[in-house]
């Protein structure tokens, strides 16, 4: 709300503070002052507030009467979306059609009613996405980063004298991501704090030109906020888990076992290198194996898709002498000589 304490003086009596603002008059009154204009006709027709609802700086500025002509507007040209005074109707807006400022202004307020719910809707998303991602981001980043570095430390137990050095690097690694990760989290938290205080400020601003009475004032601003509205960023996507690698086991073992290699190399006893042989003749022959048995799992499956065709045909014409042919050719290859 733009309530404020008043201590102006009321423009008639100028002896009281003025509990009243007259948008026509633009002239704050006191309550004996506000029931003398309302008792005259001709100024039946205005506008009255709690000159403590309102903002003095607004409602006092010019933005409620025609620039051009200093007069008040009194239409709304349809053909060029604006508000309009008496003379401006005769003249540049000659010929256009008009409406009533408060046929517009229902419609405006409408508007602003809808944008202020899809508003409210967009900062809870974001104030729920950020919970989220504060909470369940960096705790699964905390947690999946600590596990990897437990899993590093328990393995390069094993190798301690070797591996120490390994095992830092390796959790430099991680704790490196997790900065980064970390790092990323953190500026998307920013940005939607960012983006959130847009939302926000837009509004609050909202919702308090939906106090505003005077459509005149309440139109002005509105033209302004809607434009606002209309520049707003859309509200930022959630992003991914955060991912940190694995400890890749078989290049660290890979890196031992040639470490361990290079030391033990020119000791190897001729035994040792009859085992080797031995072992990589059952790799070949168990290679040789895998190789067939994909040769005949490849024709298996060949066979199996033409068995599947036959049941097609069979299913489209199963009266069909050729397709049980087809059919005992396939199921039976051997038989067909034997008729």
């Amino acid at each position: 709300m733009m309530a404020q304490t008043s201590s102006q003086k009321c423009y008639i009596c100028t002896e009281k503070n003025s509990v009243f603002y007259c948008y026509e008059c633009q002239h704050a009154l006191c309550a004996i002052c506000r029931e003398r204009h309302d008792k005259v006709p001709a100024l039946s027709g205005h506008t009255i507030a709690d000159i403590n609802v309102i903002d003095l700086s607004n409602v006092q500025s010019d933005k409620t009467r025609c620039i051009t002509h200093e007069k008040e507007y009194q239409f709304y040209c349809v053909k060029c979306c604006d508000l309009i005074c008496g003379k401006c109707a005769t003249s540049s807006h000659k010929g256009h059609s008009f409406s009533d400022i408060s046929e517009i202004v229902s419609e405006k307020r409408k508007s602003a009613q809808s944008a202020l719910q899809t508003l409210q809707s967009n900062i809870d998303v974001m104030s729920s996405m950020k919970d989220t991602v504060k909470s369940t981001h960096l705790e699964k980043l905390h947690f999946d980063s600590q596990a990897v570095i437990i899993d590093i430390t328990s393995t390069f137990k094993e190798l301690h004298t070797f591996t120490k050095s390994k095992k830092d690097i390796k959790k430099t690694e991680v704790e490196d991501n997790e900065h980064i990760e970390q790092q990323s989290i953190e500026e998307f938290l920013k940005y939607n704090d960012l983006i959130h205080d847009r939302y926000a400020k837009v509004f609050t601003s909202l919702q308090n030109i939906l106090c505003e009475k005077h459509d005149i004032t309440f139109y002005k601003h509105y033209r302004t906020i809607d434009k606002d509205i209309s520049l707003l960023d859309d509200i930022p996507q959630e992003p991914k888990l955060p991912y940190v690698p694995p400890l890749d086991k078989t290049m660290l073992y890979t890196e031992i076992e040639e470490y361990v290699q290079s030391k033990t190399e020119t000791s190897l006893c001729k035994n040792c290198i009859t085992q080797e042989k031995k072992l990589n003749k059952i790799l070949e022959e168990k290679q040789a194996i895998e190789k067939r048995l994909g040769s005949q799992r490849r024709a298996e499956q060949s066979r199996l898709s033409s068995v599947s065709f036959l049941c097609y045909v069979c299913n489209v014409s199963f009266n069909s002498e050729a397709a049980k042919r087809y059919h005992d050719i396939i199921l039976h290859p051997n038989s067909v000589g034997k008729e």
